[in-house]
This record gives C-alpha cells, sequence and structure tokens, in this order.
C-alpha cells in the first residue's frame, strides 16, 4: 500500500510523536525526519529550477547578441576597406592615359577622382613652371578651382603642404604695367578666396598657390608641391 507523506498531516505528528517516547528507536526516527526534510529541500528546489534556467537563457541571448554585433562591425570595416580599395583603383585606371601609366620615383601615380576630373598631388617641390610641366607630362595642368565642393575637395589634397594651383599674373594688352589673374586655361576667375590679409593685387610674375588652410596666396619665386587636374573626356 502506498501513501504520500505530505498529504497525511497525523503522520508528520506520529514521527515526532513517537521520536520522544520511543528513545531506544531514535536513530531510526531521526532518518525519517531527515527523509522527510530533504524531500521537503528538494521540492524547493525543483521550484527554482525555472527561474534559474530563465537567468541563463537571457544571459545566452545577451552573448549571442554580443557576439553578432562584433561580426557585423568587424565585415562593416572589411567591406570599407574593401569599398575604398576598389575606388582608388578604379579611379587610377579612369585617370590613366591608355597605355600609359605615369609614375613617379617608380611607383604608379595616386589619382583621386572629384565629378569629371582627376586630381594629383605631387610630393616633390619645384617652381611653379616647373609644376606645370610636370603636370602637362601627366597631361593634365596645374588645377583650376571653379566652385566651393571643389575647393574643398582641393583643400583637402593639400594637408600636408601649400600647393601650387593654376593661377598665374597675366598682362593686360593696351594697359601698360598693368596685369590681372587667369586661369591656366586662360579663363577670368569666378571663385577666389584669398588668405586674409593679402594684397591679392596680380603684379608682374606673380603665381598662385592654395595653403594648408585652404585660402589663396601668390607669390613671385620658390618652390611648392602641385596639384595637377585632368579632365575625363
Amino acid at each position: 500500500m502506498s501513501f504520500n507523506i505530505y498529504e497525511d498531516p497525523n503522520l508528520t505528528m506520529n514521527v515526532k510523536y513517537s521520536k520522544v517516547l520511543r528513545d531506544d528507536r531514535g536513530q531510526r526516527e531521526e532518518r525519517v525526519v531527515d527523509i522527510y526534510e530533504s524531500a521537503d529541500t528538494s521540492r524547493h528546489h525543483r521550484v527554482d529550477l525555472p527561474t534559474q534556467a530563465g537567468d541563463i537563457s537571457v544571459i545566452l541571448d545577451k552573448y549571442m547578441i554580443n557576439k553578432s554585433y562584433v561580426e557585423l562591425q568587424t565585415s562593416y570595416k572589411e567591406l570599407q576597406t574593401s569599398y575604398k580599395q576598389l575606388q582608388t583603383s578604379y579611379d587610377n585606371s579612369l585617370c590613366h592615359s591608355e597605355g600609359n601609366q605615369s609614375q613617379t620615383q617608380g611607383n604608379i601615380t595616386r589619382w583621386k577622382r572629384f565629378r569629371c576630373s582627376c586630381y594629383y598631388k605631387s610630393t616633390e617641390m619645384k617652381s611653379w613652371t616647373d609644376g606645370r610641366k610636370d603636370c602637362q607630362t601627366r597631361g593634365a595642368d596645374l588645377v583650376i578651382i571653379n566652385g566651393k565642393e571643389e575647393h574643398e575637395f582641393v583643400t583637402k589634397l593639400t594637408e600636408q603642404a601649400d600647393s601650387w594651383i593654376g593661377l598665374q599674373s597675366v598682362k593686360i594688352k593696351d594697359w601698360p604695367e598693368t596685369w590681372d589673374w587667369k586661369w591656366v586655361d586662360g579663363s577670368i576667375p569666378s571663385y577666389l578666396t584669398w588668405k586674409v590679409e593679402v594684397n591679392s593685387k596680380a603684379v608682374s610674375g606673380s603665381t598662385g598657390y592654395i595653403n594648408l588652410k585652404g585660402a589663396f596666396n601668390h607669390i613671385n619665386s620658390g618652390s611648392q608641391q602641385w596639384i595637377c587636374e585632368k579632365p575625363i573626356y
């Protein structure tokens, strides 16, 4: 015959009562009590298991989310690097003349594209005239800046050093000792951003350059790096 000791309160009382009256069987009765108490404790542990399992599940979920986030970040950075490499490769292939890859000190020239033109920033120092000749050997000319967006792009190319641009003083015909600014293609500048406090009046032999902050300046001699521009046809 089977029965449940938890469903019979009299049984619990009898066990406790027997323990008092029959000391000679105390060891056995103590074991019975221990079994009862152990069973009760086990019941409480079973009640706590769902809560513990839930906590573990939450921790695992957080771990997996963090792991996925790190993996996505890594993949994104790798894609960015690959994109930049492809963009550089594409710009160079687009900007190099067919069958002729310009080289500087044994390395293929690195061109950067902006809209419909390609730009090259030198690392050497030459006069304005020699810098222009170098551009012409590359099928380009010194850069002509026609607006704010192009100006901002060119400014980024001059972060390391001042650079010659295609701005020069040209004598005005029929006006003695009168000079004016013109771009190397002969056009009159419609966009100029002179450095503050610079006398922007064109004089004989003046050539323009752009400084590290993007402001225009001019001198009559000296050596600078230079920036070439090649239109994409």
